[in-house]
């Protein structure tokens, strides 16, 4: 079994560089509603099963762009990690401390973020499960942190992994996960 694990394009949108928190949060929530900046690449022609992309417009026209004559699945399972503002204040404080305290939050476990840690590791396990249960070739279109977990996953469960592992995933990564049939 083949999985293409892809991230989506890159989405047409500036951060604010300072923000409070109800500014962070509809940041966020912006981003998630946001098109993608355009994408200057030849659709793939992939041979590979069904196409599974998440509920957020990011990953279904990242779909449509790579692969514009296929149908697709909505998967809400594949979709990215909710983040919102690690507390609540009127202080405008940096982007990057709003994204690394909420992302430690979730790391550690703390319930003010939509998702902690242990949740992210059952919806990717549930998500191979599926998978492994349809023993066919696939690709999935989702999100940079979310795929993070789903692919130290399939490392767990040995699948070989090829393609950048590095910490961070770029827009438009692929990493693709084989399990030999045993």
């Amino acid at each position: 079994m083949r999985i293409m694990i892809i991230r989506h394009g890159k989405v047409n949108m500036k951060w604010p560089k300072f923000c409070s928190s109800s500014e962070f949060d509809m940041a966020c929530a912006e981003y998630d509603r946001s098109d993608l900046e355009s994408i200057n690449i030849t659709p793939l022609n992939e041979q590979i099963g069904r196409i599974y992309v998440s509920k957020l417009s990011r990953s279904v026209n990242t779909a449509k762009i790579l692969f514009p004559d296929k149908d697709y699945c909505e998967t809400p399972e594949i979709g990215e990690v909710p983040l919102i503002s690690f507390m609540d204040t009127e202080k405008r404080l940096p982007l990057w401390i709003w994204n690394s305290l909420g992302r430690v939050q979730w790391y550690i476990g703390n319930t003010r973020q939509l998702e902690i840690r242990n949740g992210t590791v059952q919806r990717a396990n549930k998500v191979v499960d599926f998978l492994e249960s349809e023993n066919e070739d696939c690709i999935l279109i989702t999100h940079g942190f979310f795929m993070k977990t789903l692919v130290r996953i399939f490392k767990n469960r040995g699948y070989s992994l090829s393609g950048n592992k590095m910490l961070e995933i770029k827009n438009l990564q692929t990493i693709w996960a084989e399990k030999q049939q045993v």
